[in-house]
This record gives structure tokens, C-alpha cells and sequence, in this order.
């Protein structure tokens, strides 16, 4: 116990006087039973004081000041806090007992309940939170798991020395979490910026959108599809058959260099073939330009201010025909 702390001790015997008497007489309020109570809870708390078990101590006191108040238990109150560190506890209590009226059987403490205010001033350390932004609507803020009220964040916060945990939360921003280590008699300053939370997650989901790149091609309406089909139809049937030649022509040029001889049937057979595949051919690159010239004349069509409708295709039985 340091020499300062002990200037707020008194004598259990001197605090058992002064409790006879002010509790003595119960208040409006206040059953007579309550009074004894109350006043019975303080003697068991003074008891333990006497022994030093300060846990219990202030347990007591506290249980008979909410039975009912008076100057003497918080003064004692006070002082246990004080033992178990508690200071911010203790400084208000002693600050509450000198508000007290006077009275004979406590004078004598008020001395020392001014002692003590003043070694506790010195010793009790003060919190400045600074937050940005600083007008977040919702915003909640938590001191060691206890909410500070909103009106006191624009003030420094008693704080008794040690570690300490802070939380500051908001709607639509992220909860950010700070350990604070207060020494005796600091001023600690916090500074947090609060960070809105991803917009995915604050909004929710969102509907996928795709939108094709600037210049693309768009898809064709409903009343062009028809007559883009067609075209489309021949170039890909011409470039399929293009390639089926290509393939009966190599197919025939392998016969025939595998032939035995340059005249005979399989030599003649083997030619046969490779033509073929070339007649195939041929048919398959004129059907693809057919397709593309259709493909340009309806792009042509489609341009040009004076014509009412592009031209449309048909296939069939003589042929590729072109409608106007």
C-alpha cells in the first residue's frame, strides 16, 4: 500500500461509529428493515476491509449503497476501490461524499476523502478519441465492452492505467478494434479512420450485366434474321465442301503416286479421283461467294436511306435467287 493510498484509510472501529449513526434513521423512502440491511452489508464489507481483502470489501459496500446511500459507505466505497485499482471508480466517490452535507460523525474524513481527490487526480489517466469522418450516423463506441455514450465523444475519457480495448463500429463500415495502454496520470490520444465496408458486400447481390465491347458487331434484329440465314448457310456449306475436295483431291494424288505405273486402271482410277475432289472443290468456293455477295448486298441494302427493304435470298430448286 503506498503512503498516498493510505491517507483515504480509517480505522474500521471509527467507521463502524460513524455507520451508527447514519443509519440510524431511515429515510422517507425507506423501510426501517432496509436501514438494517444495509447497515449490516456495510459492517460485513468493514470487516473485510479490516482483514484487507479489498474484493470482498467493495462488494459489500456496493450492495449497501444500492439499499440505500449514505455519506459513510461512499467514503468507504472510495477507498476499496481505490485498493483494487479502480480509480476513476474511487476518484467519484470520494468526489460524491464531499457533496454530502456535513455532518459531526463524518467530518473528520473529509480531509482525507480531499487527499485522496487529489492523488487521484494525478493518477487517473484520460482518453481523446479523434475519429474521421466524425458525424458516421450509428455510430457505436465500446470502452472495454461498455458503450460510451454518444454525447461524451467529443470529451476526454477518465480511464484508470492499464490495457484497455476499444471497438468503433458503424453502419456500412467496417468495426475497427484498437488495444490501448494507459500509464498513470497519461493523456492517450487515438486517432481512427473508419473504412467503408466493399460495396458488394454493403449492397448486395448484383445482377451480372454484359455488354459487348465499343464497335462490335450487335446481333441482328428479328426482322433481319431471315434474311441473314441463308448467306450464312452457303458460306459455311462452301467452306465444308471446300475442304471435303481438298481431302478427295489429296486422297487421289496419294493413289496415284502409289499407282504402279503412269497408265493402267489404277493409275486412271487415282486421277479420277483427284478431280473429283478439285469439281468439289470449286462447287464449295462458289457457294461461299455466293454467301458473301449476298452478305454484302444486304449490308449495302440496309444502308442505303432509299431502299424500303435489303434484298433477300432464297434457295431453290434452280438455284440462289436474289428478291428486291
Amino acid at each position: 500500500m503506498t503512503p498516498r493510498r493510505s491517507r483515504a484509510l480509517a480505522g474500521p472501529l471509527a467507521l463502524l461509529v460513524a455507520a451508527a449513526g447514519l443509519f440510524s434513521a431511515p429515510a422517507a423512502a425507506q423501510s426501517a428493515a432496509d436501514v438494517a440491511v444495509a447497515r449490516e452489508i456495510f459492517i460485513e464489507g468493514s470487516e473485510f476491509a479490516k482483514q484487507g481483502r479489498w474484493e470482498q470489501a467493495r462488494e459489500r459496500y456496493e450492495r449497501s449503497l444500492a439499499i440505500k446511500r449514505a455519506p459513510i459507505t461512499l467514503y468507504s466505497l472510495g477507498v476499496a476501490q481505490q485498493q483494487t485499482g479502480q480509480l476513476v471508480e474511487a476518484l467519484e466517490s470520494f468526489r460524491a461524499f464531499l457533496v454530502e452535507p456535513s455532518a459531526p460523525a463524518t467530518r473528520e474524513y473529509e480531509r482525507l476523502a480531499r487527499h485522496a481527490v487529489e492523488d487521484l487526480e494525478r493518477q487517473v489517466s484520460a482518453l481523446e478519441l479523434r475519429l474521421s469522418p466524425g458525424d458516421v450516423a450509428g455510430l457505436v463506441v465500446k470502452l472495454d465492452g461498455g458503450v460510451v455514450p454518444a454525447a461524451a465523444l467529443d470529451r476526454p475519457r477518465p480511464l484508470n492505467p492499464g490495457n484497455h480495448t476499444l471497438s468503433v463500429s458503424a453502419p456500412g463500415y467496417r468495426e475497427v478494434r484498437r488495444s490501448v495502454a494507459a500509464a498513470p496520470g497519461s493523456r492517450v490520444l487515438v486517432v481512427l479512420s473508419l473504412e467503408r465496408e466493399a460495396a458488394s458486400a454493403a449492397a448486395g447481390p448484383r445482377a451480372l450485366t454484359v455488354s459487348a465491347p465499343v464497335g462490335a458487331a450487335s446481333s441482328p434484329a428479328p426482322d433481319d434474321a431471315p434474311g441473314r440465314v441463308v448467306p450464312i448457310a452457303l458460306i459455311a456449306g462452301g467452306l465444308t465442301t471446300v475442304a471435303a475436295g481438298a481431302a478427295i483431291g489429296l486422297l487421289g494424288v496419294a493413289s496415284a503416286s502409289d499407282a504402279p505405273t503412269r497408265d493402267g486402271e489404277a493409275a486412271d482410277a487415282a486421277r479420277a479421283q483427284a478431280l473429283a475432289g478439285d469439281i468439289i472443290a470449286g462447287a464449295g468456293l462458289v457457294a461461299a461467294g455466293a454467301g458473301v455477295l449476298v452478305l454484302l448486298l444486304d449490308r449495302g441494302a440496309a444502308s442505303a436511306p432509299d431502299r424500303q427493304a435489303p434484298p433477300r435470298a432464297a434457295l431453290g430448286p434452280r438455284g440462289l435467287t436474289l428478291r428486291f
